[in-house]
């Protein structure tokens, strides 16, 4: 392994580590000796990657938010067939990454909860959303006019979808192979139809 690989190695230990001591102690409570102790590094090495406190909190949302987002952005890129058949695909996919990133997203509430202590974190989170709404937008539309979802505002079902989802990893902390993920998964897809056809997943 090359020293730039073994850097990058202990960079991503370090935001592991923050990313869930931050999630389960929030930031005012959890210490830098804390998370190099989670990430089994020293004190120093943790300010050799990320400067302040603030800064490593400020990676430990946006870099999983990075990667979280071509899930949500990418739609038709990534779901096709017909609206239902996409949006079956998208929430089959979406409810994985939810179940399977516990520790951001218990994380990514403490920001929702504060958008006045948090005002830019609050803002990229508040983006993503908007994202994903105009996104989906057509294909929920297409999907209502061919009979197949409920009529209604898209916005408003993507913007309760993605309520759920926030809501799923708040009330659930079973690990994701746990077969309340897949139950959650009809409960989702309800929210948009189908309108005539027993929903199953």
């Amino acid at each position: 392994m090359s020293r730039e690989e073994k850097m990058m190695k202990k960079r991503a230990a370090i935001l592991g580590a923050a990313v869930k001591t931050y999630s389960e102690n929030g930031f005012a409570e959890t210490t830098i000796s804390a998370i190099a102790k989670e990430a089994g590094v020293s004190f120093g090495s943790v300010f050799t990657y990320f400067a302040t406190k603030e800064v490593l909190f400020e990676a430990a949302i946006l870099e999983p938010l990075e990667e979280i987002k071509p899930y949500f952005s990418e739609i038709e890129e990534r779901y096709s067939g017909s609206p239902m058949e996409m949006v079956r695909n998208m929430i089959d996919c979406q409810l994985d990454v939810f179940a399977k990133n516990k520790d951001f997203l218990r994380l990514s509430q403490q920001v929702l909860a504060r958008p006045d202590r948090y005002p830019v974190l609050f803002a990229e989170l508040s983006a993503f959303v908007d994202v994903f709404a105009e996104r989906i937008y057509p294909v929920i539309e297409k999907g209502q006019k061919e009979g197949c979802f409920y009529e209604g505002s898209p916005v408003l079902m993507a913007q309760s979808y993605i309520s759920l989802l926030n809501g799923l990893r708040l009330t659930f902390i079973d690990d994701h192979t746990n077969l309340i993920w897949s139950n959650m998964k009809i409960q989702a897809l309800r929210l948009f139809g189908p309108v005539t056809e027993r929903v199953e997943v």
